[in-house]
């Protein structure tokens, strides 16, 4: 089983990088992929950049140039729910594109995808269990919590209270926003392999997210992303019935 591993910026994935085991590095279209073991897994490391295009495009690199079996995509989000906080932690189990919308064509609702008729990408169960377990381990001498449930996207890096209450009243479940998950989760759902996206908590989506947000990502993320992996690979890797189909 050979992993892809992606972080949208640098912080996001610096710690794993660290303790990468690195055999070769391959520059593909501005984009290093760092080929070698984390945590006794075979991966594939590779920083994005943000946006949806940009980590649809490195998810498609991984899948045709180094032939990843499993996409793990980590970093942070803003929240959206009322009750997540700073450093609490939410595995999608399903990830919607909050700026996709050809509904006045009458061809599809809002958020659906042409030709795919679906509007959520969802997430194995199986593998959100697995994750929730990794997160729990990780969290437990902490006061922060994890959360599973509705992860969007979109290119827009939300800071406004009206926008949040927008994306509340259009999507009643979501958790919090990002900009690059669900399109890692379109990728790998027409190609047919498995995929996690595990965001941190950096800040509440509002005003105070622009400074939140760098504190978060230069002091706190790479740690978070690090100490998840550390758990998660090894119990997927032991897992006997994990990847069955």
């Amino acid at each position: 089983m050979k992993y892809g591993i992606i972080g949208a910026m640098p912080e996001e994935i610096d710690r794993v990088r660290e303790q990468f085991e690195t055999f070769h590095s391959q520059r593909i279209a501005n984009r290093t992929y760092h080929e070698g073991t984390f945590a006794g897994a075979e991966c594939v490391l590779v920083f994005s950049r943000w946006g949806k295009v940009a980590a649809a495009s490195t998810a498609t690199a991984l899948i045709e140039r180094f032939g990843v079996d499993f996409i793990i995509f980590t970093g942070v989000a803003g929240a959206v729910s009322a009750k997540l906080e700073v450093g609490d932690v939410v595995i999608a189990d399903q990830l919607c594109q909050h700026d996709f919308d050809v509904s006045l064509t009458g061809l599809a609702e809002r958020f659906e995808i042409p030709l795919l008729g679906i509007s959520n990408f969802p997430v194995r169960p199986e593998l959100v269990n697995q994750a929730r377990l990794a997160v729990d381990n990780y969290l437990a001498v902490g006061q922060n919590s994890v959360y599973v449930g509705t992860i969007a996207s979109g290119d827009q890096f939300i800071a406004h209270p009206a926008k949040i209450e927008e994306l509340r009243s259009a999507i009643p479940d979501l958790l919090c926003v990002e900009m690059e998950g669900a399109a890692v989760a379109q990728v790998c759902h027409e190609y047919g392999i498995p995929y996690l996206v595990i965001r941190t908590i950096s800040d509440k989506a509002d005003h105070s997210a622009p400074v939140d947000f760098m504190t978060f990502i230069q002091e706190i993320a790479k740690e978070y992303s690090f100490e998840i992996l550390n758990r998660l690979l090894p119990a997927l890797r032991n897992s006997s019935t994990v990847l069955e189909e």
